[in-house]
């Protein structure tokens, strides 16, 4: 099954767009509307339909990446969670998707902005933006998406690459003290289009939000009885941790109990995974145990382990 992730960079190399012509803020939404057939959700764009929601879920992540859960913590940026793991997938025994490994388990609290009963392969942009296939808003319907962009006469790849390529064809190397000052250029002249193309992008498909709500709520809005093979998606902001689960593989690891250094001219110091925890959630509410133990505390917390409709 081809993944969104996967899509992602494919898109990317389609475009040849070139990091020195784009800010990093830029580079990946405007990806996004060269495609053609994604939608961007935010929390300002969502209350706006919908109120706001609370909702509970679960987020695993191993040791090395704790410090990503404080970066979001009562933000607008958006999290994936979940509430229904297949009984044999990684999820059900705490490991992670993205982190391999996992360890460590979140109960978090926050606001919903999208859910699905299966993984929908969601991911964010730099500004926090999370990006998804239109056919998962809009009850299976791929082109509602495509048709609204192409009447709205935005740019493909092949047009974009095209406008490209004639911007850079008015400048020329030997006018410039050399190839960073060239690519300056360029950008300069492509920022404000490339501003203009994710604003208008925007604009269109929160008019398709708007006009088919009835539709979103059913998609991306209600819980399911349905279960998947591997495990729901719920998009959460504005997060809190409730409490959390450390295997205790992770727990004992030498890193996750001790600070250590770089070794590097600097030789600074790392805190321990501990020390970075701690500063989330107090140790009293820190559950150390088996995967066996993990699943017993995460229904206890009305977490599903599911046998697949699939």
């Amino acid at each position: 099954m081809i993944k969104l992730k996967d899509l992602l960079h494919e898109s990317m190399y389609l475009g040849q767009m070139k990091d020195e012509w784009y800010p990093a803020h830029t580079r990946d939404a405007l990806s996004w509307t060269l495609a053609g057939n994604y939608v961007p959700l935010y929390p300002k764009q969502v209350e706006s339909l919908f109120g706001k929601v609370p909702v509970n879920a679960f987020h695993v992540t191993d040791p090395h990446n704790i410090s990503s859960i404080a970066n979001v913590l009562g933000k607008k940026k958006s999290i994936s969670t979940f509430t229904k793991a297949n009984k044999s997938s990684q999820l059900a025994k705490g490991r992670g998707v993205q982190t391999g490994s996992g360890g460590v388990i979140f109960y978090i609290e926050g606001l919903l902005l999208g859910r699905k009963w299966q993984d929908f392969d969601t991911v964010p942009d730099r500004t926090g933006r999370r990006w998804v296939l239109g056919r998962h808003i809009f009850d299976g319907d791929a082109m509602i998406v495509k048709s609204a962009i192409k009447k709205a006469k935005l740019h493909d790849y092949d047009s974009w690459r095209d406008m490209e390529q004639d911007i850079a064809d008015e400048h020329e190397m030997s006018d410039y003290d050399g190839y960073k000052e060239y690519n300056a250029a360029i950008k300069k002249e492509l920022g404000p289009i490339a501003a203009k193309q994710i604003k208008k992008y925007i604009d269109v498909t929160n008019k398709l939000l708007k006009t088919h709500k009835d539709m979103v709520q059913g998609s991306l809005r209600q819980k399911s009885t349905e279960n998947s093979s591997w495990w729901n998606e719920i998009l959460i902001y504005n997060t809190k941790v409730i409490d959390c689960f450390v295997l205790k593989r992770a727990w004992d690891d030498y890193y996750f109990q001790n600070d250590s250094r770089t070794y590097s001219d600097t030789d600074d110091v790392v805190e321990s995974h501990k020390k970075e925890l701690l500063k989330i959630v107090p140790e009293s509410k820190i559950t150390i145990g088996t995967p066996a133990q993990f699943r017993k505390w995460y229904t206890q917390r009305e977490g599903e382990i599911t046998v697949s409709d699939e």
